[in-house]
């Protein structure tokens, strides 16, 4: 019975990996992308970077977690009460990160105010929801717009105040170009899936294969971010990190 029933496990876990190997491919990149930023961790250790390589093991382990939960169903609606989380440690750590890099007190204050009103929202999602069944969109889309937004203030910012040698040795380069392909294609394709896809009750319903696709560009699109982070890490020079 045993065996039986680990076997029955074993297939449902291998035929959810093989139903969207994109998602493998992406994981994969993610995990060497933390991997890499370990690689390179005195550059950062004394900067607060070193919390957004941590953030990439959690990010990788919270994937992880979330499909054993989803494959074995040890959650008895789904696994986004995992990504739910993820977003509130995700636009906190990263509002951080850029209010500490920037020096404009206009840009700063601009940053710190949008990260005010994002925990305001999140906040009102999240005691007007149930955390485990809804999905966090709406903190989620604004989330992006904010980080777009203040990545253009840290790009004016460096454009005006730092010589070229500069902005292509700082990982804040990096790390807002990956940001920003990623939310670029991103933002698009999760309000469509989101609004779009998730009101299809029929299978064979031909849209499918359109919102399939364009998901599958996400997932392309996040594997191209984890490779700029993992250039970023090997090209950046660790003393313009510290604060």
């Amino acid at each position: 019975m045993i065996l039986e029933i680990a076997q029955y496990l074993s297939e449902k876990k291998l035929a959810v990996m093989l139903a969207n190997p994109m998602v493998m491919v992406m994981n994969f990149f993610e995990f060497m992308s933390f991997v890499v930023g370990l690689i390179y961790w005195k550059k950062f250790k004394n900067s607060y970077l070193k919390w957004f390589i941590l953030f990439l093991g959690y990010n990788f382990l919270n994937e992880i977690v979330a499909a054993v939960f989803y494959v074995f169903e040890w959650v008895k609606y789904s696994n986004i009460i995992f990504f739910n989380f993820r977003y509130l440690i995700y636009f906190v750590l990263l509002f951080s990160l850029f209010y500490g890099q920037l020096s404009n007190q206009k840009f700063k204050r601009a940053t710190l105010g949008l990260l005010i009103v994002w925990l305001v929202i999140y906040a009102y999602w999240f005691f007007t929801n149930t955390i485990w069944i809804h999905f966090a969109l709406i903190p989620g889309i604004v989330g992006g717009f904010f980080l777009m937004g203040i990545i253009l203030l840290y790009f004016v910012e460096s454009i005006n105040q730092r010589s070229v040698s500069g902005i292509q040795t700082d990982f804040f380069t990096y790390l807002s170009l990956g940001l920003l392909l990623e939310s670029v294609v991103q933002l698009p394709v999760l309000i469509t899936i989101f609004v779009g896809w998730s009101q299809l009750t029929d299978a064979t319903d031909v849209r499918n294969t359109f919102f399939n696709t364009i998901k599958q560009v996400s997932h392309i699109a996040s594997c191209f971010m984890y490779l700029v982070f993992m250039y970023g890490f090997y090209r950046s020079k660790g003393p313009e990190l510290i604060y």
